[in-house]
């Protein structure tokens, strides 16, 4: 017992530092208002947050970055707070079932649950994740092509007053079919960032990136928290405000509800078809 309290303490420790590291970071991160309804919009959703202690790093990056925090993890509750409290939306990562049967982790959702045992995964994964305004798949390329078991995942997003972003880990995904016949706000993944990590890798994704949101005014890209992906985000962000991209946060640049949103946007679907 006496263990896990001094390692919860070294951990609040860490956090602590690290907020005061990331107010210095995060203050140049303020863009033109002029300019954002002109310029296209990027939304980066990092994903798979938090087992290490390196994931902390990514609070350095700028507060339109997303994070995805997977459920009842040693130091999600934490950062969801300190994510919070920097502006950033919160979102809550589900493990979904894989088709290659990887182990998913707490709270995962399978195709053979009933829909009270999918709403009370999703509930108790809430309750480890503060201040989540929308969801995303973790895995899932065989939960989310299941329409009967989509369904009833997405009614209780609908419940809960999310919005669903599919992560896309499947073509034959029902996520957003599910969403639009419940009316749950939505979008899509359209890049992953950092599959490889390596510098000519990412460049690669973060060119198509790019030209993605030139010719339809956004793009959703996913990433994780891998020290090369913070670092390489660090160094290219710049850039990209340069270009004459706007970063933004999910709920901002897709008009969907959040705590976040003082602008009351409407809740609309523009993902692409």
């Amino acid at each position: 017992m006496r263990m896990r309290m001094l390692t919860r303490l070294g951990v609040l420790l860490m956090l602590v530092l690290h907020l005061v590291a990331v107010q210095a970071a995060t203050n140049h991160s303020s863009y033109d208002a002029s300019a954002l309804e002109a310029s296209p919009r990027v939304v980066i959703i990092l994903d798979d947050l938090v087992y290490r202690q390196s994931d902390l790093k990514a609070l350095t990056l700028p507060s339109e970055i997303t994070f995805a925090i997977l459920p009842d993890t040693p130091l999600g509750f934490d950062i969801a707070h300190m994510a919070h409290q920097q502006g950033r939306d919160v979102m809550l990562h589900m493990p979904m079932q894989a088709s290659g049967g990887k182990r998913m982790g707490p709270l995962g959702l399978t195709t053979d649950m009933y829909p009270a045992a999918i709403t009370h995964n999703i509930r108790q994964a809430m309750r480890t994740v503060p201040y989540a305004v929308g969801v995303n798949n973790h895995m899932g390329s065989a939960f989310t092509t299941n329409a009967d078991t989509m369904l009833a995942f997405m009614q209780e997003v609908k419940r809960q007053g999310l919005f669903f972003v599919d992560s896309r880990t499947s073509v034959a995904s029902k996520g957003q079919q599910m969403a639009n016949y419940l009316g749950v706000p939505n979008a899509r993944r359209q890049v992953f960032l950092d599959n490889d990590t390596s510098e000519a890798a990412m460049l690669k994704q973060f060119d198509m990136m790019k030209r993605i949101a030139k010719k339809q005014g956004f793009v959703v890209v996913i990433g994780h928290p891998y020290p090369e992906t913070v670092e390489f985000l660090s160094r290219h962000l710049p850039e990209l405000i340069n270009d004459g991209f706007t970063l933004s946060a999910v709920d901002a640049a897709l008009n969907f509800p959040s705590s976040n949103n003082e602008q009351g946007a409407s809740a609309i679907n523009i993902a692409p078809r």
